[in-house]
């Protein structure tokens, strides 16, 4: 008999991944590290690949996309299915940098300044957006052994992944705090060599490639630590959901008096009503999260209003970007923000059309209290079935063979989602 774990401690469970699988992403980190650096040494010297942007840039963003897919996909994806996401998303990455530097060509002036040939600051962000909604696709799919994956796949899948990566990039930041301060005691003994070697390259890159690929095993070892947390910010962000809801509703309450000129007139109109449909969703889904976990009664409100809000307020922003682009022509600003409007017009109506339909959609657990309200009546009455007199012990009144001890462990087994339903 084991001794019962304290209350108060967190659990320690730790992912049966193998020993040699620790070992590879670490060394992917430093091999990442190294590349890195070398790099970035041809670049300051301006010598070969630097020289020509259209190998340099490709070179750099497939060296520092795709080793983080390879260290996090280990361990999760055979190692036939890593070599071909790996291999498809380093082939879709040089083609986009290639892209972006050859369709940029005429600004870059290479003669002169081949150097400063990088990528632009839109392709960086959007291989970040797009890298990591593609590895959450291809990881859920491998969990499940099918092309499209359940939506509790995807959103398990995706959420530890965003909690993973942000708490690696927490950990490369105590990481060089540890390291700084570490300096810092050198020099109070007039002992500088420290401070000087964390800030050379050859060591300072190497050593955040190591620490960040170090940082995603240790939270790919320790699920239970990172579902408690994933868990404690999506119940701190549910409860940010009916303020928001609050504030919506009362903004699209005030337009039929105080009209759209206004809107108009600040010019940005479309991109802030985009960033309040964005955040109206992310709210949503940290309230709704796989649709088995208890929500309050508030917060599930606020979803299905919230949920309806998010059409009237994509409807704005695509009349506001119209307007813009009828008066002064399509940008490349206003092309990715019709991208953008299109993404959130699919997310309105979606949520629009499953926010009034609760036959629909399963909220809060309600099939697994249905399901528990159906056995627990069927438990009892076998319970009161045997204790009646002449009743066979085990006896069932459809002739299966059971213990009235069995039965009432299932009845204590539902009762926790009895209360949920009892009280909310």
């Amino acid at each position: 008999m084991q001794p019962a774990a304290s209350s108060g401690t967190l659990p320690t469970t730790e992912s049966p991944i193998p020993r040699r699988i620790a070992f590879l992403r670490l060394g992917i980190g430093l091999l990442q590290g190294i590349a890195l650096y070398l790099l970035y040494l041809v670049g300051a010297y301006d010598v070969w690949p630097a020289i020509e942007p259209l190998l340099y840039a490709p070179m750099l963003l497939v060296a520092l996309f795709c080793p983080l897919l390879l260290v996090s996909g280990l361990g999760q994806l055979t190692r036939r299915q890593a070599l071909l996401w790996v291999a498809g998303a380093a082939v879709a990455v040089a083609g986009l940098a290639l892209y972006d530097i050859w369709r940029r060509g005429s600004q870059l002036d290479f003669e002169r300044n081949p150097h400063v040939a990088m990528p632009s600051p839109a392709l960086w962000g959007m291989l970040v957006v797009g890298l990591f909604i593609a590895h959450a696709l291809v990881l859920s799919g491998a969990r499940d052994r099918r092309r499209i994956a359940s939506y509790a796949t995807y959103f398990d899948i995706a959420w530890k992944l965003g909690v993973q990566l942000a708490f690696s990039g927490l950990f490369v930041g105590i990481t060089w705090l540890a390291l700084q301060l570490g300096a810092e005691l050198f020099k109070l003994v007039k002992l500088t060599f420290f401070a000087e070697l964390i800030r050379e390259p050859w060591f300072s890159i190497p050593v955040t490639s190591f620490a960040y690929a170090c940082a995603l095993h240790l939270t790919d070892v320790r699920p239970a630590i990172v579902q408690g947390i994933r868990g404690l910010l999506l119940m701190l962000a549910s409860w940010i959901l009916p303020v928001l809801t609050v504030f919506v509703g009362a903004f699209l309450l005030s337009l039929p008096f105080t009209g759209l000129a206004p809107l108009w007139a600040t010019r940005q109109a479309a991109t802030v009503l985009l960033l309040a449909a964005a955040a109206l969703v992310v709210l949503i889904n940290a309230a709704w999260q796989n649709g088995s976990a208890p929500v309050a009664r508030p917060v599930r409100l606020s979803a299905r209003v919230a949920a309806l809000l998010l059409a009237p307020v994509v409807a704005i922003a695509v009349y506001a970007l119209a307007l813009r682009v009828g008066d002064y022509g399509w940008t490349h600003d206003r092309i990715v923000a019709a991208a953008c409007t299109l993404v959130a017009l699919c997310y309105a109506l979606g949520y629009g059309a499953a926010a009034p339909a609760p036959r629909l959609v399963e909220w809060a657990g309600a099939s697994q209290r249905r399901h528990c309200l159906r056995r627990a009546r069927r438990d009892a009455g076998a319970v009161f079935a045997a204790a009646r007199p002449g009743a066979a012990v085990g006896e069932r009144p459809d002739g299966a063979a059971a213990s009235g001890t069995d039965h009432a462990r299932e009845i204590r087994l539902c009762l926790p989602a009895l209360r949920r339903q009892a009280f909310w």
